[in-house]
């Protein structure tokens, strides 16, 4: 682990944990997992492609979480029960580092990110994970600072109005390229990437590393961008080298959580 990351590590680990105002019982977590590239020695991200099968957001980039059961002691033992459930990763295999503010999903869930660093898990590791079959398609990892620095012709956003404000809405596209695990039950005859889970099958998984054919990978955006923009700001401890908000937008977590409970009242929940 070069020095880089390790100085990242250690900023997670110091910021402090964030409460918020939303009055509502029904809450969701994700876990944001990090691992090491022991090739380059820099942090990447592990997330999943959710299944083709799924009734909302099929197909979407997303954090391996899910909504509070009552069973969880806390919005961290969700995230790890969702990771554990979705992708395999064990309970005790994330050293927790931080909670994010709550965001809110296009579908006005509140949902905490739950930030964690695997240490006894690398970039060669993955396929080691098991993705659920009906709910995730694909797992794998892309480097956590090319959320601020993304790769030339890799980057794009669109500006539209949300929450009563202009909102930006980034997207990172070519992600996990390099590093992924294919769901094989999501392998159909009129895909265009089946040539490339053709080896290196797993149980019933597809590997797939820099040594087989090249896929172009997958896109992160909406909540799952602004997410990894905000992990990789607090690790980093500098901004993005692009324009991060719309203008005019609003930026205050507590004016978000009060149009919230303005919105949903109690007697709805």
């Amino acid at each position: 682990m070069n020095e880089k990351s390790i100085a990242a590590l250690e900023n997670l680990r110091r910021f402090p944990p964030v409460g918020d105002t939303f009055e509502t019982s029904k809450r969701s977590a994700v876990l944001v997992p990090l691992i090491l590239n022991p090739f380059t020695g820099d942090l990447e991200v592990i997330l999943t492609v959710r299944s083709s099968s799924l009734r909302t957001n099929a197909g979407d980039v997303a954090f391996p979480g899910g909504k509070k059961d009552l069973e969880d002691i806390d919005l961290i033992a969700t995230a790890k029960r969702e990771a554990f459930e979705e992708i395999g990763l064990p309970r005790e295999a994330s050293e927790y580092l931080t909670t994010l503010y709550p965001v809110l999903s296009r579908h006005y869930q509140v949902v905490t990110p739950v930030v964690a660093y695997c240490a006894h898990l690398t970039t060669k590791d993955i396929a080691q994970l098991h993705p659920n079959p009906g709910e995730v398609a694909a797992i794998f990892t892309t480097p956590l600072e090319h959320f601020l620095d993304p790769p030339k012709g890799s980057y794009g956003y669109f500006d539209m109005h949300w929450l009563s404000s202009p909102h930006r809405v980034h997207r990172f596209d070519g992600c996990g390229a390099d590093n992924y695990i294919l769901e094989v039950s999501e392998i159909t005859e009129s895909s265009s990437i089946q040539q490339d889970f053709k080896q290196g099958k797993t149980g019933d998984t597809a590997h797939h590393d820099e040594t087989e054919t090249a896929f172009p990978g997958w896109s992160v955006y909406g909540m799952t961008a602004g997410v990894m923009v905000e992990v990789a700001k607090v690790a980093y401890a500098r901004p993005p080298s692009f324009q991060e908000y719309a203008l005019d937008q609003v930026r205050d977590v507590g004016l978000m959580a009060k149009w919230h409970n303005q919105t949903f009242t109690r007697s709805r929940l």
